[in-house]
This record gives C-alpha cells, sequence and structure tokens, in this order.
C-alpha cells in the first residue's frame, strides 16, 4: 500500500515568495534512492524564487542535492544552472502516475525568467531584473502618391472587359473618371493595345508580321499533318504484316491439324 507524504517541516515551510503554477520544461540531474545516478527531463508543477514542485520517476531521498537546468526565455542566452535540494517528496497513489518534488534553491531568486512575477518576487544576485525582449517593429510601408496609384492599378484587363461590354463613349466617360489624371485619348491608345511608352508600329511592318506569323502557323501545321500522315501509314503497313504472317501460319498448319483429326 503506497503512503502520500505530507511537505516536510524543514523550517522552510513558511510561504517566503508567492508560488506560481506553472509548467516549465527543466531537466534535473542527481542521485536516486538506490544511490543511482540520474538525468531527466521533466517539468515543473509549482515555482517560486525559492525553489520548485516538479514531476518525477525517481525516488530522490530528502535532503538530496541536485542539479537543476532551466532554459532562458531569450534563444540566443545559455540555459541556466542551480543548485537545489530536496525538501520533500510526495509517492504517488498508484503505480500509473509520478511522484511530486520539492526543490530549495541554495540561492532564490527569479531563476524562470518570468517577464511579470509577483510583486514579493526578486532576481538573482547580480543579475538584472528580467525584461521580456520586445518584438521587433514592423517594416513601415512607404505611402503611395495617387499618381502612383493610378499607374498601378491600371491594367489591360480593365480595359478590355469595359470595352467588351460597353460602347466607346461610355467607356471614355468610366476612363475619365477612373484616372481624372490621364491624358485625353489615353482609353483609345489603351483599347488599341497601346500604352503610353509602346510607341505605335508601322502600318506596313505590322502588315508584314502578320503575314511572317501566319506562313509560320501554315508551314507548322503542313509539317504536323505530314508527320501524322507517315506514323499512321507505318503502323498500317505494320499491321497488314502481322495479319498476313498469322495467316500464313494458320494455312501451312491446317494439313497437320487435319491429319490429326483423321487418326483419331
Amino acid at each position: 500500500m503506497t503512503q502520500s507524504l505530507a511537505p516536510i517541516d524543514s523550517g522552510t515551510d513558511k510561504q517566503r515568495s508567492t508560488r506560481v503554477v506553472q509548467a516549465m520544461p527543466i531537466k534535473v540531474t542527481g542521485v536516486d534512492a538506490l544511490r543511482e545516478p540520474f538525468t531527466e527531463q521533466t517539468s515543473t508543477v509549482m515555482v517560486s524564487c525559492h525553489g520548485c514542485k516538479y514531476q518525477s520517476k525517481y525516488y530522490v531521498p530528502k535532503g538530496s542535492i541536485v542539479t537543476v537546468e532551466i532554459p532562458r526565455l531569450a534563444r540566443a542566452s545559455s540555459p541556466r544552472t542551480v543548485t537545489a535540494r530536496v525538501i520533500w517528496v510526495q509517492r504517488p497513489r498508484n503505480a500509473s502516475e509520478v511522484l511530486h518534488i520539492g526543490l530549495e534553491f541554495e540561492v532564490p531568486g527569479n531563476a524562470w525568467d518570468i517577464p511579470i512575477p509577483p510583486e514579493d518576487w526578486f532576481p538573482l544576485p547580480g543579475e538584472p531584473e528580467f525584461v521580456a525582449e520586445e518584438p521587433a517593429a514592423a517594416t513601415a510601408i512607404p505611402a503611395v502618391t495617387p499618381d502612383e496609384l493610378i499607374g498601378t492599378i491600371t491594367s489591360w484587363d480593365e480595359s478590355e472587359i469595359l470595352v467588351a461590354s460597353k460602347s466607346e463613349p461610355e467607356y471614355e466617360s468610366q476612363f475619365a473618371v477612373a484616372h481624372p489624371t490621364a491624358k485625353p485619348g489615353a482609353s483609345t491608345a489603351l483599347t488599341n493595345g497601346q500604352t503610353s511608352n509602346q510607341p505605335m508600329l508601322d502600318p506596313k511592318i505590322q502588315e508584314a508580321i502578320e503575314e511572317a506569323v501566319s506562313s509560320s502557323i501554315a508551314r507548322l501545321s503542313q509539317s504536323i499533318v505530314e508527320e501524322a500522315r507517315k506514323a499512321c501509314e507505318a503502323n498500317t503497313e505494320e499491321l497488314y504484316a502481322k495479319i498476313k504472317m498469322t495467316v500464313e501460319e494458320a494455312v501451312s498448319n491446317l494439313p497437320k491439324r487435319l491429319k490429326t483429326k483423321k487418326k483419331k
């Protein structure tokens, strides 16, 4: 039958700093009741400036000295290592539970880096009061002038949709409202596929380009048709050869099959 030991009165039962219920990861190193060294990663149940209560699967006798490694909240800093003494042990009520062990720091102080501690907490000797790091300030977004905004939102999609759904006079009026700083005739340039930075091509050059593109498309189409025809002819010849071979084999084997049937 398991026993539940109450906290041991060793002159330390008087609360000297406010206890805070806080689960924090710690690494405890020491020697258990079987005099076997151990190191375990566990977590606290309650913390204060004078020690903590933590969960353990090792029975550590009262009065034992252990080393506790406590991660710092500042990621760039190495973990803080403190020495503590076991002042009480609470055994589990059944086999599925763990022990609860009370520790008292040799040197009291806020070893837990709790940014807003109780009023009666104090920093470790030689250390400043812990202050949580402030998040980095967000990068300011540069202001955008109305002219720059208008230039950014002007898009081909907008002009094409308006041209496709509205007549030219209606489009001109809507374009003037949406782009008050645009020069007259800018909407017409957009509908013709031109922008202020894109000069209009000479009609003869435009015609020559269109003819060259049409000729290239025609040659490509003819080449594709020719390749498809050749592939079809090759497949047809191969299929014909297979059919011919199969028929010839069947004809050559026919006399043998007839002789076999007569014998039967």
